[in-house]
């Protein structure tokens, strides 16, 4: 079975607009306060009265929408939503699609419409609507044996009809006044469908019908007997036991709905925070030096040849000489070849320098050769000793790299020294920022935290 919006509206209209009536009978002009923890809404009068509130929602004009209370369960008592969820569940039962949308486009007399719809499928007939400041209404269903009916008499809901009628709300009178009689537990019968009695213990009322609206009013004898009144009241008892048995599932739906939420946000707020915190970690760890190679302008030196370590061992027929570690590249080599005669032949003598002197900054490695003779040696002796020719060798190469060093040297230094300077500054200007929006960062971090945790309470009351 599907019911509209509007079949609901019209089964209400009646019935809430008899209590309507006798919640302005009790509260008057009289103030009122709300406390959803207790739960209690207090109308200062006297003598005051406490009724027990169901929150179903709110609208605003500057949201510009209705949120029902059971969009985010768990910010109110259980029992506070109850109303709601059970409006909630009966759409989704009568295939009312505004009682099962949480929230909704504001439209005129929307927020009526919607409570009148739940006093049919909850049995709590009074309302009230609470503003809440801002242009934001809280719209309540109230509750409470200070609301309970007199017995129906046909004259007192003759009157309610009419007033009701008046606002133009009920738009199937026939289903209007048929819901109106059986839930006050009165009595009646339908003639045609044009034509019903409605009988109470004070007389009786026939009403006339014509395109689905109230055509005419009149007095009518009694059709049916006082055990019928009775059964008819019994009836309506039974159907207010039915919703209130509906209520106390509904709220069963609640509480488990509400803890199923409210774990779902923690463990959402700790993967937020995990987050938070492992991205305010990464910030503050020092970011690590490029490698060597890396770095712009600085190369890896390579042996002078292809695949040749450091670590060898001498040749068999290398000479007596000086040990050096200086690697000269290839284009180095074929440079330091030209200009090393020119060197020598430009250097001046080298002054005579000690032995020690000499044999303490490059140590001579001498080995007998097999293939010299000592009177060969005794002759190279007469010539040029030994010493002399580490110095001349000295001088040569001591030229040479004086002057590759001026060319190349001085331009290898200043592109590594640039390079690494630039990556400095580069790492030191990225690294300044971050520190510059760490407490931006946080801050907008607890503003992030604190927006979600009142984030439904802001915008349905519109805080």
């Amino acid at each position: 079975m599907t019911k509209t919006l509007q079949d609901l509206i019209d089964e209400s209209i009646f019935i809430s607009t008899e209590y309507q009536a006798r919640l302005a009978e009790i509260s008057g002009d009289s103030e009122w306060t709300v406390d959803f923890s207790a739960p209690s809404f207090t109308l200062d009068s006297d003598p005051s009265v406490s009724l027990d509130p169901y929150l179903l929602g709110t609208e605003s004009d500057q949201r510009g929408s209705w949120i029902w209370s059971w969009q985010e369960l768990g910010h109110f008592p259980d029992v506070v939503v109850t109303a709601a969820v059970q409006a909630r569940e009966a759409g989704e039962h009568l295939g009312v699609q505004e009682l099962t949308t949480d929230e909704l486009v504001l439209s005129e007399g929307l927020a009526r419409r919607l409570t009148l719809a739940s006093k049919a499928v909850t049995g709590v007939f009074a309302h009230y609507p609470a503003a809440a400041g801002g242009g934001v209404r809280a719209w309540l269903l109230v509750d409470g044996p200070q609301l309970e009916l007199p017995e129906p008499t046909v004259n007192r809901m003759g009157r309610i009809m009419a007033q009701a009628l008046q606002t133009n709300t009920a738009v199937h009178h026939q289903r209007a006044v048929d819901s109106y009689a059986r839930l006050r537990g009165a009595h009646i019968s339908w003639d045609t469908e044009a034509c019903a009695v409605i009988t109470a213990a004070d007389g009786a009322l026939r009403l006339w019908f014509d395109d689905h609206s109230i055509s005419g009013i009149e007095q009518a004898e009694p059709v049916v007997s006082k055990r019928e009144l009775a059964q008819a009241a019994k009836d309506a008892d039974k159907h207010r036991q039915a919703l209130r048995e509906e209520a106390r599932r509904s709220l069963a739906i609640a509480q488990r709905e509400s803890e199923q939420q409210r774990l779902s946000r923690e463990e959402a707020e700790a993967q937020r925070v995990a987050a938070t915190e492992a991205a305010l970690a990464s910030e503050d760890e020092p970011q690590a030096a490029p490698a060597l190679e890396d770095t712009e302008g600085v190369e890896r030196t390579q042996p002078t040849a292809e695949g040749q370590p450091f670590d060898q061992e001498p040749r068999q027929d290398a000479e007596p000489g000086l040990v050096s570690t200086h690697v000269v590249e290839d284009d180095e080599a074929a440079t330091s070849e030209q200009a090393a005669p020119a060197a020598a032949a430009a250097a001046p003598a080298s002054p005579p320098a000690s032995d020690d002197a000499v044999t303490d900054a490059h140590p001579v490695i001498e080995e007998p050769d097999s293939t010299r003779t000592r009177e060969q040696e005794a002759e190279d002796e007469d010539r040029r000793s030994a010493l002399e020719r580490l110095r001349a060798e000295q001088a040569e190469n001591d030229a040479a790299r004086a002057g590759e060093s001026a060319e190349s040297a001085p331009a290898s230094v200043a592109s590594g020294s640039t390079a690494s300077t630039e990556a400095a500054d580069e790492r030191a200007e990225q690294a300044e920022p971050a520190r510059a929006e760490a407490p931006e960062r946080e801050a907008e971090t607890q503003k992030s935290e604190e927006t979600k945790k009142k984030g439904f309470f802001s915008r349905f009351f519109g805080l």
